[in-house]
């Protein structure tokens, strides 16, 4: 699950109900979140949904007897967001009490978001090379996907595209870092950091019984990611903007 926070009673500016914040995309059960489109937090209505995969199971309708009906497995539903008026393609699937429905038959039914269309979040900062916004694009769909271990590698690998346009290309990922660190292009507590991010990337790229991924986990690397390329391109690209502007 995406984390939320309980805020519930809280009002808005006119009086009306806030919705749950939610730093995930929306979804049936939680039309809250943010919008994959105008990456705004909002609440969101129903448009519709239309079912995907069935089982047949039996059921007895009204002056009938047992008859063969599908039940759906999974859907699209259609969440439009009250801020920007857009909607978004939402992939669910069935879970039952606190379960995924092919591991429970009883239960209260609820709808799970697992694929978002468009994709959420993946906005990088000004002045990133193609490259590098590529891996990290790449590493936000993985964990849209539900995919944390995925979303590690992809965020690693984007630390590594970072040193090699940084000049430092060769050696181990380790030493690029450090390299970094020491030329100045990384201030110390960055590189700690990058650090972190080389070891979780490690850690969703070998397979280890002991080791488990959260998407928590994910969530947290691409969000430093996110900062040290705002660190390193969007802000040198804002400061030269402006002394640009103050040219005669």
């Amino acid at each position: 699950m995406w984390p939320f926070f309980d805020k519930r009673g809280k009002k808005g500016d006119r009086g009306e109900d806030l919705p749950e914040p939610n730093d995930g995309p929306p979804d049936s059960t939680r039309p809250q979140g943010l919008c994959p489109r105008c990456g705004k937090q909002s609440s969101f209505e129903s448009l519709g949904h239309l079912p995907l995969s069935f089982e047949t199971v039996m059921m007895a309708l009204p002056g009938r007897d047992m008859e063969p009906t599908d039940d759906p497995l999974d859907r699209v539903a259609s969440l439009r967001c009250r801020n920007c008026r857009q909607a978004t393609a939402v992939i669910e699937e069935k879970w039952v009490g606190e379960r995924h429905h092919t591991q429970s038959k009883s239960g209260t039914i609820w709808w799970k978001g697992v694929y978002w269309w468009p994709l959420p979040d993946l906005r990088v900062p000004a002045g990133v090379p193609n490259p590098i916004a590529a891996a990290f694009a790449e590493a936000v769909r993985a964990l849209t996907a539900n995919c944390p271990r995925a979303a590690l590698v992809m965020g690693r690998r984007t630390l590594e595209a970072i040193a090699v346009d940084k000049g430092q290309a060769t050696g181990s990922l380790a030493d690029r870092v450090r390299a970094l660190s020491a030329t100045g292009a990384l201030h110390p507590t960055l590189a700690e950091w990058a650090t972190e991010v080389r070891l979780a990337g490690n850690l969703g790229a070998h397979f280890d019984l002991m080791s488990t991924v959260s998407t928590d986990d994910a969530k947290a690397m691409l969000a430093f990611v996110r900062e040290l390329m705002r660190f390193l391109y969007e802000l040198p690209t804002q400061l030269a903007r402006v002394r640009a502007q103050r040219q005669p």
